[in-house]
């Protein structure tokens, strides 16, 4: 259990409240299928935003107390990016802090750009407000997991949360599959080959094989790679993955460290740690290794070979360790997949349980002894368990790769699919290539810029998706907060990259990034590596001796010079003093904490500029100035900081209390409108869908389902109304030309029927209502002598049934590929083909 210290300071209380909001976003993820569909998230965000404004309030009291104390909250992080004993290289940590900034600034500039478009008018209002929601969480749990790795109570938050989550959907899918677990849509059925080889796939708790396959790459390969550091170099590990960052919680390095007892160092380097750490490390590979195959996504697998190479040929050195610690859980997944594939992922509870177990059992067991033989076995010994290790990697892919070769190597109507979403979403682009034009352009406006009848409400490509709601102002940002991102793994957590890489080259062939949980990972990911290069500098200064056996305290004195000279001049700690001039010298001079003072300007001065604790005040302006201005550390006397902290936490108690009251209303306008659903009353149900749209004016959905409620000027109102939220939604369009049509007003009637069809042209039923629509007009004016009006209404008819043929039969010409939506000629629009030319002749 942690340790509760006296002196409770603002930092330490604030850490755990982010801890607390980290393991509430992880929940919610869970609970949330992925944080996919925002208007189930609505009570979440509520809940998160008004404890984001607590956190904000809270930090603005300790502000104040900050002052009055002199300490304060961020100087441990000052200390922790200064490094050991706060000598750090400065250009590196310049860069960190570069990185930083772009890391945690960007998600506030795609909310900035979202809340630009929400008040000059989007394609979507609804579409930009939920994305403004999506952006407010992710930049609020940006800056909570980066307060989180500079801390050292949330880097254990960090890991032991990033452990548990990646269990839960794991496992959770799993015993779903055993019969143990009930979810329901955690198995996806497919009647088609190019899906699916065996017709089912694994989805989980988000209900979407493709982004459950990439979310179980992520975890396998941070995994997979911890453990290949670990055996690959266990001294150095020691430090990396041990105390504070190895994953899977305290469990594996307490082990550990009562294994070795004071003699930590030695035994490190005659063994690999005890068995019971050894298996706790070993032990999320082969489920995630399972639930990855059996999701049967091409695309994860693909980047999960990709990431892999990319970084094992950057750390060749990682080869051997990796191809031993994978070797048997990869070959007692492909197993468990061929054997649940064949019976269609459909076993009893106690024998699929028992099947998940044994496989478990063996693949822990054979890890554990692969690992280690490897590891301690030298020249043909360790050739042969390589060798071993990879005909384990090698039968286990051939195994898998035959039962899905068909979806492999055959045609895939997916991938081609995919190139017509790209294509049409770049023409789309087009049009407002800058700033895009809101969010959820796509899901708003793909029936109109569809150049087939495909069905796909989801662009498939997350950068594509980026540039059509934001422009390349937007896709800019996107990019360079990625490269911050790998920037900061590449160089605290190279072990890191792989995962990041999943994420950032899956987005490119699905929609990852309409999941929230995927946003999480993303900056989970470079706080993870900040927390182990944070740990890594801590251990080394708390342990010194264990690091290296070059330092030490054995000095000799010069009587020529007074200089006490260190045995090694690398690491020194004495000093000189020159009575002349005041100045007390270090041996080192790369490492200093002497200085001197000058009696004039009252100045204290370090001998190392670079890296100086000293300050100096000037009686006539009473301002203290430390001697480097690299590194400032606050204190009391320091109005401007005190301003400054104020001002951010103003201003985050603001915008969250903003976004907490936006989504509280959309919330209460959902759960109105469910309500209104439910209900059989005809009055009641106005009466709550009136209630709704009070909440929320902004849905669409909303409006229609009230308009059909209303009279006539009301519910033409209502829509016209709705229209401004979303001026291109085709349903409100078509339910205005409804409307028209069954009113005495053929030219406002063919107006919204030919906006309704311009925004969605290869719907079958709106085609053939709007051409019966404008005959019974011509047959009703007709009727009350009208002829030339109902003449009109008939050559209205015969045009919309002329282009409804033309666009048909150019369909027809293209093939049935991709013809989701079977759009063509129905039996209905040549019935009523025969009634307009009936009805011409007569007249």
């Amino acid at each position: 259990m942690w340790r509760f210290k006296k002196d409770w300071s603002l930092e330490s209380s604030i850490a755990y409240i982010c801890g607390g909001l980290v393991i509430a976003a992880g929940v919610g993820a869970c609970l949330l299928r992925g944080l996919f569909f925002t208007d189930e998230m609505y009570p979440f965000l509520t809940l998160w935003f008004v404890l984001c404004c607590a956190c904000s309030l809270y930090y603005l009291v300790g502000v104040g107390a900050w002052r009055k104390s002199g300490g304060g909250v961020g100087a441990g992080a000052v200390r922790g990016i200064t490094g050991v004993n706060g000598v750090s290289e400065v250009s590196e940590v310049s860069g960190e802090n570069r990185a930083l900034r772009i890391l945690l600034s960007v998600p506030l500039i795609i909310l900035s750009l979202y809340v630009i478009h929400w008040l000059r008018g989007p394609l979507s209002s609804q579409g930009t407000m939920n994305e403004m929601l999506r952006w407010g969480l992710y930049a609020s749990f940006a800056i909570l997991v980066c307060f989180c790795a500079v801390n050292r109570v949330g880097r254990r938050i960090l890991n032991v949360i990033w452990s548990m989550l990646g269990m839960t959907l794991c496992l959770s899918a799993l015993l779903a599959v055993c019969g143990a677990v009930k979810l329901p849509f955690a198995v996806a059925y497919s009647n088609s080959s190019e899906v699916s080889a065996t017709g089912v796939r694994l989805a989980g708790l988000m209900e979407y094989p493709n982004a459950f396959g990439a979310v179980m790459a992520v975890f396998l390969l941070e995994r997979l790679f911890a453990v290949a550091v670990y055996y690959g170099d266990p001294k150095k590990s020691a430090n990396m993955l041990g105390a504070r960052s190895v994953g899977l919680g305290m469990e594996c390095a307490d082990a550990e460290r009562r294994s070795r007892g004071e003699e930590g160092v030695e035994a490190e380097q005659g063994k690999a740690g005890s068995t019971t750490a050894a298996l706790l490390r070993l032990l999320p590979l082969f489920p995630y290794t399972a639930a990855l195959l059996l999701t049967e996504s091409r695309g994860a697998w693909l980047t999960a070979a990709c990431a892999c190479a990319a970084v094992l040929l950057w750390k060749r050195q990682l080869i051997a360790p990796l191809l031993a610690a994978g070797a048997a859980p990869v070959a007692a997944a492909a197993l468990l997949y061929r054997q649940l594939a064949r019976a269609g992922l459909a076993v009893e509870p106690v024998p699929g349980l028992l099947l998940l177990a044994g496989h478990w059992a063996g693949a822990l067991l054979a890890g554990l002894w692969l690992c280690r033989r490897q590891r301690g076995a030298a020249g043909t010994a360790r050739a042969a368990m390589l060798a071993l290790a990879a005909a384990g990697w090698t039968v286990a892919g051939i195994a898998v790769l035959l039962h899905v070769r068909e979806r492999i190597t055959g045609p895939s109507s997916t991938v081609s699919a995919r190139g017509l979403f790209y294509r049409d979403a770049w023409r789309l682009a087009a049009e407002a290539p800058w700033l895009g034009r809101g969010g959820e352009t796509w899901r708003h406006s793909y029936l109109a810029a569809q150049s087939r009848p495909y069905v796909g409400s989801q662009v498939h490509n997350g950068y594509l998706d980026i540039l059509l709601n934001l422009g390349f102002v937007g896709l800019a940002a996107i990019l360079l907060m990625l490269l911050a991102a790998g920037w900061l793994l590449a160089t605290k957590s190279p072990r890191l990259l792989p995962p990041f890489l999943v994420i950032v080259l899956h987005s490119v062939v699905d929609f990852d990034w309409s999941y929230g949980l995927f946003w999480l990972l993303l900056f989970w990911l470079p706080a993870i590596a900040l927390a182990e290069h944070k740990q890594k500098h801590q251990s080394a200064s708390t342990h010194p001796q264990s690091e290296t056996k070059l330092s030490t305290h054995s000095t000799s004195t010069n009587s020529l010079t007074n200089v006490t000279t260190p045995a090694n001049p690398l690491i020194a700690h004495s000093t000189s003093t020159n009575p002349l001039t005041n100045v007390t010298t270090p041996a080192n001079p790369l490492i200093a904490h002497s200085t001197s003072t000058n009696p004039l300007t009252n100045v204290t001065t370090p001998v190392n500029p670079l890296i100086a604790h000293s300050t100096s005040t000037n009686l006539l302006t009473n301002v203290t100035t430390p001697a480097n201005p690299l590194i400032v550390y606050p204190t009391s006397k320091n109005p401007p900081q005190i301003r400054l902290r104020r001002l951010i936490g103003t201003a985050a108690c603001c915008f969250s209390l903003m976004l907490g009251v936006l989504s509280f209303h959309a919330a209460q306008g959902e759960k109105f409108y469910r309500q209104a659903i439910m209900s059989v009353d005809p009055s009641v149900k106005v009466e709550l869908l009136q209630q709704s749209l009070g909440w929320n004016p902004r849905s669409p959905r909303t409006a229609i389902a009230l308009s059909r409620l209303l009279s006539g000027e009301q519910s033409v109102s209502l829509l016209r109304q709705s229209l401004l939220y979303s001026p291109e939604n085709a349903s409100l369009s078509w339910e205005l030309a409804e409307r028209w049509m069954s009113s005495d007003h053929p030219g406002a009637a063919l107006y919204w029927i030919g906006q309704s069809l311009r925004l969605d042209k290869y719907n079958n039923a709106k085609w053939v209502k709007a051409i019966e629509g404008m005959l019974l007009m011509g047959q009703k004016k007709l009727a009350e002598g009208k002829r030339k009006e109902g003449l009109v209404c008939v050559a209205s008819g015969n045009e919309l049934l002329l282009e409804y043929r033309k666009l048909a039969e150019e369909e027809a010409n293209k093939g049935g590929q991709h013809n989701d939506r079977e759009f063509q000629m129905t039996e209905q629009a040549d019935d009523l083909s025969r009634r307009l030319s009936m009805l011409a002749l007569r007249f």
